[in-house]
């Protein structure tokens, strides 16, 4: 097994992926990066990385201190992209596994608890995982965030709350579709309204049943004034094709002149929404997108943390990032309308976690095959 190599050592490794060149990666989240993707490490100046596209390796931006910082050591360790760059070579990345302290140790993996049941929809119901998130953050977020997925219910307490920055919800119950819905104490959301206001980030899901499944999320979130109602918001349809061979309707109305969460809808033209509900957003909400004239995307500050709704869950299942399980995946007509052809899944998902957590300066995305703008 070959040792951890510390980026503060006066020493370049160099790692291969043939002989092709990677797409440029820059800007300040990338010095958590860690991934050489061609040439070797040269280097990172505290704030910026480039991955060049003309087989230069990493080299660093702005002052000329390094990545370990003073008193610090940013470890890292050698691994491989599961995707494979085009010609079938697969490209050789370095992850970030941990930091010894110090002033350089800014680089901590943004930790994300992802609770409650997968949904059993989906377009092709009950097959239709809803792994793909957790898959695309461990395989391509280059050490930067780890997800741990709680499918039963666990106790919110202020110990395990401290241990994630990001808490997702998904279907708070024992069988998504039926129930019964998970309830939570008084003390529980006291720990929780807490965290958040704190700094915590909250990503909360719905649209798995027809049941009372908002009852839990809104226990959680309620008292940040953002509370789900419990209409059925089926959504409308941009283009007809793209909804039949993505079997969803089409998410496309985003609001882009607050500045607030502007970001929220950076390099999305299209998603998938399917039978949600709509949001209730209090006066010092900022509603980021509407689905038939219902808020679907609606996200407030609270104290130094975040709280971000959003209607549906079809953002969660495999088909619509990969077009994996979408019954139309083989039909020729519907070539170049997939999911994943049409729909910014992947740039979505940075985009509300990132928002969620604006303190995660590290968090970045490395996906050579479908490369999304990182913020």
């Amino acid at each position: 097994m070959q040792r951890p190599l510390l980026v503060s050592e006066a020493r370049t490794t160099s790692l291969r992926h043939g002989s092709r060149a990677l797409p440029s990666i820059a800007g300040a989240a990338a010095c958590a990066l860690g991934a050489v993707l061609s040439g070797g490490i040269q280097g990172c100046a505290k704030g910026e990385l480039a991955v060049n596209s003309g087989g230069g390796g990493i080299t660093g931006g702005g002052a000329a201190s390094g990545l370990a910082g003073t008193g610090g050591t940013f470890q890292v360790s050698l691994g491989t992209l599961t995707s494979p760059t085009s010609g079938g070579d697969a490209a050789t990345t370095v992850t970030q596994t941990g930091c010894d302290g110090g002033d350089g140790c800014t680089c901590a993996p943004l930790n994300v608890a992802l609770l409650g049941k997968p949904g059993k929809w989906g377009a092709n119901p009950n097959g239709d995982p809803d792994t793909a998130l957790r898959d695309w953050l461990s395989s391509n977020s280059a050490g930067t965030a780890r997800v741990d997925n709680f499918t039963n219910r666990v106790t919110l307490t202020s110990d395990f709350l401290a241990a994630y920055n990001v808490v997702i919800l998904a279907s708070l119950s024992d069988d998504s579709n039926s129930g019964p819905w998970w309830t939570y104490s008084a003390d529980e959301i006291a720990a929780f309204q807490a965290w958040i206001q704190n700094g915590g980030g909250v990503i909360s899901l719905t649209g798995y049943s027809s049941g009372d499944e908002m009852a839990p999320s809104n226990q959680l979130i309620g008292f940040s004034g953002i509370t789900y109602n419990s209409d059925g918001v089926w959504g409308s349809c941009s283009d007809s094709t793209i909804c039949s061979c993505t079997h969803s309707n089409t998410l496309s109305d985003w609001v882009r002149t607050d500045p607030v969460i502007a970001n929220l809808s950076t390099g999305i033209t299209l998603v998938g929404y399917q039978n949600g509900h709509s949001i209730s957003a209090p006066v010092d909400g900022h509603v980021a997108a509407t689905m038939s004239g219902t808020n679907a995307l609606v996200g407030t500050l609270v104290g130094k943390g975040r709280v971000l709704a959003y209607g549906d869950e079809w953002i969660t299942y495999s088909s619509q990032w990969t077009g994996a399980g979408d019954p139309s995946s083989t039909d020729p007509s519907c070539q170049g309308e997939l999911p994943q052809d049409k729909y910014q899944i992947a740039q979505f998902w940075y985009n509300m976690i990132r928002w969620s957590q604006p303190s995660a300066n590290c968090f970045t995305i490395v996906n050579v095959s479908n490369p999304i703008t990182i913020w």
